[in-house]
């Protein structure tokens, strides 16, 4: 996308065969990323906003400053410009339309820059305002968070808004940062250096020492840690210590899920997560069986939809943060509060902890491996990491669901590479039928039955593989592998030893909690997932018992609130 009129041109030739088709205009792509508030709806922001008025040539607002929140016209122009090309005039805003994308919501810098185009009167409604309009106008709300969805997908696929960054393809911190972006919901281009493109961009920033470089707010970060580029980018923000009704820990469909139905029954609900949300579903490239969505979406929409119904409710999100300690209540006072200390120096009180931390890969056990992690070797198959490889044949390992999302993901988006999936047993017992039947079906998969890698080859990038098959060994040319064997479960250190778990490390809750012998109080039983310390959660795949799909960790998240209602009202 160069220029979103460019889009709106599109539509308008789409909109002339849908008429055709259906009789009536359908809403376009434009329609919905730029509709109008109708004179009405004006009107009943009229409570939550003050007017302001600006000469030609003003700054409404700045890329990269503090969010200062939503700006809708109500006479004269609005230029909304491209920092990163010069100040480019993206679109204009007329009559009725209003700035704003996902950061508005989630309280970031806005990524490009509002400019009266002449004689200017806005209404602007501020941050500390918007979760009640959302909430108490919903038509209103409909409209805005259906248009904020929209640019932050056209933002995305532009490749020309957002984040610089350069840096080697072939590099674990490059991709760690791409990906960390990704899952943030953060636009960026990137380039490689090794391109003449990222040459170029690389001298604009000034020829850094250090690889991958990203420019964020007119600052270029040198091989930047993840929590230092949250920091500048304004992906993370600093809080002080809180009080909480619900801390979910673990942003995955099951913590979202909780953090949602939390936030829209009132309690004051914090989420926690090491690095964004989606957790494990956020590195799929496609879910096709969960319901209310035929033709699938990625793990990344799932998560952004997710985040924004948090945010809608006035639920918090916090990434990327790690737990340094919990410390939990009295047995015998449940007045009192869990006590948790954050990496960032903050300390959270909740009455409840919900536990999602989800499940990891496990590691590919095969010579050279370790080398190439995030340099050939992925846990996760989105667009961030399937471009490094256009046209090169790749390795899927895996014989579940996210094996086979990956393989038919890979081989449709380039059919001129093969894709070989690697199976330790037998191909299809432990996938969903359907996707095993499209990997049969497409021609450039080739499944490989009983069979162990055991070497990965190369210098500097990954050239081939010995594959293991009953004992003989064939080397296969290839350049990467997507990797979604026995996941284990996020136990992390600071979990409390008195927090029983099964024999494969998992955490037991409810009536095997009861049953384990760790449960500690006579005067009642524990909640449908309370683990052996009361008033501590358990949900999605962290726990025993639990089915490894989203939906049943979104049934998960969604009864866990109930659980919460039920041990503060004991409290209270």
């Amino acid at each position: 996308m160069q220029n979103l009129q460019n889009q709106e041109d599109k539509d308008k030739r789409e909109l002339a065969q849908q008429s055709v088709m259906f009789g009536q205009p359908l809403p376009s792509l434009a329609d919905r990323a730029f509709p109008r508030l109708s004179e009405n709806e004006m009107t009943l922001l009229l409570p939550y906003s003050t007017a302001h008025s600006y000469e030609s040539g003003d700054t409404v607002f700045q890329a990269a400053d503090e969010q200062g929140g939503l700006v809708i016209v109500v006479e004269g122009e609005l230029k909304i410009l491209n920092p990163v090309e010069d100040n480019k005039e993206i679109t204009t805003l007329t009559e009725g339309q209003f700035n704003g994308d996902i950061d508005l919501l989630m309280r970031r810098p806005p990524i490009v820059t509002g400019q009266a185009g002449g004689p200017l009167k806005v209404l602007r409604v501020p941050l500390d305002k918007m979760c009640e309009v959302l909430i108490k106008i919903p038509n209103l709300s409909d409209k805005l968070i259906t248009a904020f969805e929209t640019r932050r997908e056209l933002f995305l696929k532009s490749n020309n808004i957002g984040l610089r960054v350069v840096g080697p393809g072939h590099c674990r911190d490059t991709t760690a940062i791409r990906e960390f972006l990704f899952r943030n919901f953060v636009p960026f281009l990137w380039h490689n250096s090794d391109s003449e493109e990222g040459q170029k961009l690389y001298r604009q920033l000034g020829s850094p020492k250090e690889l991958p470089a990203v420019e964020v707010r007119g600052k270029v970060l040198q091989r930047p840690k993840l929590f230092e580029l949250a920091e500048a980018a304004g992906i993370w923000k600093h809080f002080n210590d809180i009080d909480v009704d619900l801390l979910v820990i673990g942003a995955g469909p099951s913590g979202i899920a909780a953090a949602v139905y939390g936030a829209s029954e009132g309690l004051k609900t914090l989420v926690l997560d090491r690095i964004g949300p989606g957790g494990q579903a956020g590195g799929s490239s496609k879910i096709e069986n969960f319901i209310g969505f035929p033709a699938g979406l990625s793990g990344n929409d799932l998560a952004l939809r997710g985040a924004m119904q948090v945010l809608k409710f006035e639920g918090s999100i916090y990434a990327p943060v790690e737990i340094s300690s919990l410390e939990p209540r009295p047995n015998d006072d449940p007045r009192k509060a869990h006590v948790v200390k954050l990496n960032c120096g903050a300390t959270v009180h909740a009455k409840v902890v919900l536990l999602s931390t989800g499940m990891t890969w496990r590691k590919l056990d095969a010579e050279n491996s370790d080398r190439f992690e995030r340099n050939g070797v992925h846990y996760a198959c989105t667009n961030v990491e399937a471009v490094l490889y256009d046209h090169m044949d790749v390795g899927v390992i895996g014989a579940g669901n996210s094996a086979g999302q990956a393989a038919t993901f890979l081989a449709s988006c380039c059919p001129d590479r093969k894709v070989h999936i690697f199976a330790r047993g037998k191909a299809g017992p432990s996938m969903s039928q359907y996707l095993h039947n499209r990997c049969l079906a497409l021609p450039n998969i080739i499944i490989h039955e009983n069979t162990v890698l055991r070497r990965v080859i190369g210098t500097d990038a990954i050239e081939a593989v010995d594959a293991d098959c009953g004992g003989d060994i064939s080397r296969i040319p290839l350049s990467a592998l997507f990797v979604f064997i026995g996941a284990e479960p996020c136990v992390e250190k600071w979990l409390p030893d008195t927090i029983a778990r099964d024999a494969r490390n998992y955490l037991l809750i409810g009536p095997d909690a009861q049953k384990s012998g760790k449960w500690p109080l006579r005067n009642r039983e524990p909640c449908a997932l309370e683990t052996t310390v009361p008033g501590i959660l358990a949900a999605g795949d962290v726990r025993s018992g639990s089915t490894k799909r989203v939906g049943f960790a979104v049934g998960d998240g969604a009864q866990s609130v109930s659980c919460v209602h039920e041990l503060i009202g004991e409290i209270q």
